[in-house]
């Protein structure tokens, strides 16, 4: 029988790829890399030069740089920031035929049309909203968004202040008639208030 004999791999393989590793001249490869790319370079007009030495770093950042996805985003949001559409009838905001000053009767159901209120001298808004029978805790909450010229704070004799209701009988919208502007609060689908000006 004729068999052929292997020859035993001196060292073993790890030796044999030490040595092929060692043949390889990487100093020598990256010099023609680099020459060939110089050469490939100052073939190129000067434009595209000069739009690639701006377009290649911003894509390199682009592909590095970790972007959020869009459900992180929106809850990053806040709720009391997010901003709401409000259906509002144009009709309704139209001045009422005549003003009213007294309070509704609580036998009296509630409806979402407008309702005003003249301030009259020593009155604060929190008395206004117990003879309005209107939650003191949306006073609170108006308050909380009430902004640095303070104009529920404010508020003086002679000044109107209209307000309207939802169906549950909570204040949807409180606008305060100034000298020549008006603030409105409104109710936030959150249940906090935002204001308008």
């Amino acid at each position: 029988m004729n068999r052929r004999q292997e020859k035993k791999v001196q060292g073993g393989y790890l030796a044999v790829i030490q040595s092929k590793w060692s043949a390889i001249n990487f100093q020598q490869s990256f010099q023609q890399v680099v020459r060939q790319c110089r050469r490939v370079w100052c073939e190129l007009p000067k434009l595209h030069q000069r739009l690639l030495m701006i377009l290649a770093p911003v894509v390199i950042l682009l592909v590095l740089i970790p972007w959020p996805k869009e459900e992180q985003i929106a809850s990053e949001l806040p709720v009391g920031d997010q901003r709401v559409a409000l259906d509002l009838d144009p009709n309704s905001l139209q001045e009422p035929s005549a003003p009213v000053a007294s309070p509704k009767p609580a036998s009296e159901p509630r409806t979402t049309t407008w309702v005003t209120y003249t301030v009259q001298n020593g009155d604060t808004l929190s008395k206004v909203f117990r003879a309005n029978d209107l939650s003191l805790a949306d006073l609170n909450a108006l308050v909380q968004v009430e902004g640095l010229d303070k104009p529920l704070s404010n508020i003086k004799p002679g000044q109107l202040i209209r307000y309207k209701l939802t169906t549950k009988g909570q204040l949807d919208i409180l606008q305060l008639e100034q000298k020549d502007q008006s603030v409105m609060f409104f109710r936030l689908s959150s249940g906090g208030f935002g204001r308008s000006k």
